[in-house]
């Protein structure tokens, strides 16, 4: 007896993957019809055919191997929508119908699929960092399109997911890496705009034979370029430039030159001019390349990230960069080639956030002692002897009249009698993070500082200078007395008990105090709550009475 192909009822799984008699057979016909089952399998090569919408196509029911051959050319599959959840008709391997039924009971396969894509947008467009392993693990609508063929189907009918064009190129694959970005673009929506990161993976093969072809492709979608992260051969800048393309869209730049352009001395270097025409820029990154060499928009500029770069680059670029708002100066370099430093005034009335970070302390502090930012809200300084910089940091700060909340020092030679010093005038700060280096371990200095400072009364904060009487003596200075949050990294040289002492002392849980909770900035010795103590350190464990103190904390 032949099998037949069943007309199942909508959702009815079970009866997409059986075959059924007229009658339910006995013991003896059902060995039978397995029989008959496994020689249509071997038949079939293994394949059922699978029957939705559209089985009239076929009219009665023919035999496997003909529905099989008959069957019309691929088209584009549909739309995927909850009202519209499959495609009509599939070819499935026998073992597949398993693993669908048993897959479609995970939850996620419960969620629509305009929820799906959205859970697929977040795994796509989520920030990664800058490196070649986080690259090569980053998600794409390629990979999510490999796990089932019900994910195939919204990737591929959501034209967003393609809008993040990511390229690492291989010179063993790049023909058919061409054909894949030709597809891939021509995935997105003709009005989305375009988000390109492109990298090496083998930086040397491309130096004597840049990939013309691709960027030629990439060009021809210039004006929907937003956001750009591109490693950029000098070999490239004419094309772009002779390709006479406009960026009206492009907001974000981040640039940085093959390994082998970058070795090259300053003078052989080509100008970095491909950009210089950008109405949107607003955000730009650049790593690796002479500041003065660059034909920039940089008053336009909102944030600005800079990397390997001299003192005298820095004091370039801020010259020109005026209305920044976030700045990053990393991996500042040792100015030990004797490179003319020009000492300017920098006055940036809309930085908020600053981090620098560098080799040489001496070199931040000759910045910071020409920077005025009445702005600034947060600073960051990382360099092996960053205490170099605090006398100047503190003037920066006066200067400026800012209201400094958060600020971290990173990796620095633990002096702890000059930290305490410059700590003392910035009364303003909220969060305060130190990391040292193994060398420099945190003694008592800074907790004796902050177990120093008086608390507030019961209608007093740290926002409400006291009640002036006839009798009333200055009350003397508190140490940070906005500070709400404390973390340090490091080795310790400090007895638990100052610290102990210290978070009974700030944090409200001494008998008697009462700490009051204002936002403004501390006076009268007063001082406001401590919130959060999170530490790591390497060289000591502390006893269960001490990490019951630091668990009690809201942190």
């Amino acid at each position: 007896m032949e099998p037949t192909i069943v007309h199942p009822k909508p959702g009815d799984l079970d009866a997409r993957t059986t075959h059924s008699l007229e009658t339910k057979p006995r013991t003896r016909k059902r060995d039978k019809v397995k029989k008959i089952i496994k020689r249509a399998r071997t038949r079939a090569g293994s394949f059922f055919l699978c029957v939705g919408k559209g089985l009239e196509r076929y009219g009665s029911s023919p035999s496997l191997p003909e529905a099989k051959k008959e069957r019309d050319p691929p088209i584009p599959p549909p739309k995927v929508t909850s009202e519209n959840p499959s495609s009509p008709l599939f070819l499935f391997p026998v073992d597949d119908f398993l693993v669908v039924k048993r897959n479609s009971d995970l939850p996620i396969h419960t969620l629509p699929p305009e929820l799906l894509t959205e859970v697929f947008a977040m795994a796509c467009f989520s920030e990664v960092a800058a490196t070649n392993t986080a690259r090569r693990a980053r998600t794409t609508p390629l990979t999510l399109g490999q796990v089932c063929r019900h994910w195939r189907q919204i990737v591929v009918s959501t034209p967003h997911l393609w809008s993040w064009v990511l390229i690492r190129l291989y010179r063993s694959k790049y023909d058919s890496q061409l054909e894949i970005l030709k597809d891939w673009i021509g995935r997105a929506s003709t009005t989305q705009p375009l988000t390109i990161e492109l990298s090496f993976e083998d930086e040397d093969a491309w130096v004597a034979r840049p990939p013309h072809e691709l960027l030629q492709i990439l060009l021809k979608e210039a004006h929907r370029w937003r956001s750009i992260d591109l490693t950029l051969p000098e070999a490239c800048y004419q094309r772009v430039k002779s390709a006479k393309v406009q960026f009206p869209m492009l907001e974000n730049i981040a640039l940085q030159p093959l390994l082998a352009d970058a070795h090259v001395a300053q003078a052989e270097r080509k100008r970095l001019d491909v950009f210089e025409v950008v109405p949107s820029l607003t955000h730009l990154r650049l790593n690796g390349y002479y500041l003065d060499d660059c034909s920039i928009p940089w008053e336009q500029l909102q944030e600005l990230v800079l990397q390997h770069i001299y003192v005298d680059e820095c004091f370039y670029a801020l010259q020109k960069a005026k209305n920044l708002v976030h700045c990053t100066l990393s991996t500042m370099l040792v100015n030990d080639c004797n490179r003319t430093v020009k000492k300017v005034q920098l006055t940036l009335p809309h930085l908020e956030r600053l981090r620098v970070q560098g080799a040489s302390g001496t070199d931040q502090a000759t910045l910071i002692a020409h920077l005025t930012a009445p702005a600034l809200s947060e600073l960051i300084i990382s360099s092996p002897n960053a205490s170099a910089a605090f006398q100047d940091i503190a003037k920066m700060v006066s200067r400026s009249d800012c209201l400094l909340r958060t600020f971290e020092v990173n990796g620095f030679d633990m002096d702890e009698t000059a930290l305490v010093e410059m700590l003392n005038s910035l009364s303003t700060i909220e969060a305060l993070h130190l990391v040292s280096s193994s060398t420099a371990p945190l003694e008592s200095g800074l907790l004796d500082a902050l177990r120093g400072s008086q608390t507030s009364t019961n209608d007093q904060s740290a926002s409400s200078p006291p009640a002036a009487t006839a009798s009333a003596t200055p009350a003397p200075k508190s140490f940070l007395p906005n500070l709400q949050s404390l973390e340090y990294e490091g080795d310790a040289a400090f007895e638990e008990e100052a610290l102990m002492g210290m978070i009974r002392s700030r944090s409200g849980l001494e008998t008697g105090r009462v700490y009051g909770s204002g936002n403004g900035m501390g006076s009268g010795g007063l001082v406001r709550k401590l919130k959060v103590v999170k530490l790591t350190v390497n060289n000591k464990s502390f006893s269960p009475d001490c990490q019951t103190l630091l668990s009690s904390l809201a942190g």
